[in-house]
């Protein structure tokens, strides 16, 4: 499906179905079951360009536009959403708030080095008693000569014992502007140290981990954006992070229909492919139709991302639709094998069924998504309201 791309977008997507089906695909199966992240294939992706490949030049990235990377992240995420996941944190959480919010000391400081790969990056906002309330943290930043010290409890940060550059968010001692403060932190500082490792149901080659902060020393000048001000730092950043999940989602109902699609033009019952059989043939017409249509979300929101628009509601719609697509796909095409589906051993399908639930929950549940975007409705039909004319009738409302 190709509505309008670029040659650049389309030359990025091929080259990165191409690094999916050689690379990533036939490992990933020994990665979910080892527990191990694929150092050497994202050595291979930085060779590539694409562990920056949306972030400019000037900082060391390959230059291309958002929607060039939201291809890339589902052609890698239908082979391993592992590493689809371990990517998106690293660009979407890790790299991309520095350039929205970071000073240009910074961007030049911490930004290259995750462009090209040299490091990692790690978004630690989530900690025990804070997930969707954000800002409800308890991280501490204490003001001393020169800087601040952190101390406090992250958990399940994603590529947290990989990362070599994180973005850290803790409470000022006054609670100066109201909220969180939100820090560019060198992985290797002192104090930081690593708690439990999170045996998860999916997405596993993607590590997860609780962030011990004991007395981290961060200097003043790397303070990204307001002191109090990060939770606009944290909310910011999950709008593009949103729509990288919705890739991830995308990327992961797409081999799981591929596969369905395949086994049931081969499997026979009662003398025909049981792709012949209304009742699974109907599963794969379901299955295609919510991929497009979740696909078209995602694009229109990285479009418009690259537009420079608001993409707080296209963000959330993507995500929300994308992730109970991927969900739903994986779901019938575990039905449509039947016991095979069930075997670890006998195919990946059981492995998509549980990569693709953590979309609906991580950057957000989709229960949050739903109020993201009822909020947006609601803005938006007040200001018809004030505006000349009331509402129309049948009003669409987009953006």
């Amino acid at each position: 499906m190709d509505f309008g791309f670029s040659e650049e977008q389309r030359e990025i997507r091929e080259r990165a179905a191409e690094f999916a089906d050689r690379e990533a695909a036939p490992q990933a199966a020994e990665l979910d079951r080892e527990d191990r992240v694929p150092f050497e294939t994202l050595e291979k992706l930085a060779d590539l360009g694409f562990m920056g490949l949306c972030v400019s030049e000037a900082y060391g990235g390959a230059g291309g536009d958002f929607l060039s990377y939201i291809l890339m992240l589902e052609e890698l995420s239908r082979a391993d959403a592992g590493l689809g996941a371990t990517l998106t944190v690293h660009t979407s959480a890790g790299t991309i708030p520095i350039l929205k919010y970071g000073t240009e000391d910074q961007k030049a400081r911490w930004v290259p080095e995750l462009a090209r790969g040299e490091k990692v990056g790690c978004f630690a906002l989530t900690e025990p008693g804070a997930g969707s309330d954000a800002a409800a943290i308890t991280a501490r930043a204490e003001r001393v000569p020169g800087g601040y010290r952190l101390s406090g409890h992250k958990q399940w940060i994603t590529n947290g014992r990989i990362a070599g550059t994180m973005i850290v968010f803790a409470r000022t001692e006054d609670g100066a502007g109201g909220g969180p403060t939100a820090f560019v932190v060198d992985a290797g500082a002192e104090g930081i140290s690593f708690g439990k490792h999170a045996r998860k149901m999916g997405v596993i080659s993607a590590t997860t981990d609780d962030l011990l902060l004991d007395g981290v020393f961060v200097p003043e000048r790397d303070l990204l954006g307001e002191e109090g001000k990060g939770l606009g730092v944290a909310l910011g950043t999950l709008d593009p992070g949103r729509i990288g999940v919705a890739a991830q989602a995308v990327g992961i109902a797409e081999a799981a229909f591929r596969y369905a699609t395949g086994y049931a033009t081969e499997r026979r019952t009662f003398g025909k492919p049981i792709a012949e059989h209304q009742a699974i043939a109907f599963k794969l017409a379901d299955m295609q139709t919510g991929i497009r249509a979740a696909r078209l979300l995602t694009h229109e929101a990285a479009w418009m991302r690259d537009r420079g628009e608001r993409v707080t509601e296209a963000g959330a719609r993507a995500k929300l639709y994308a992730s109970e697509t991927a969900n739903q796909v994986a779901h019938e095409a575990l039905q449509t094998l039947g016991g095979y589906g069930y075997m670890k051993d006998e195919s990946p399908i059981e492995r998509y069924y549980r990569d693709a639930r953590v979309t609906e929950i991580y950057e957000g549940t989709s229960e949050i998504q739903r109020l993201v975007i009822s909020r947006g409705i609601l803005r938006e039909h007040e200001k018809a309201l004030e505006a000349p004319g009331g509402v129309p009738e049948s009003r669409t409302v987009v953006g």
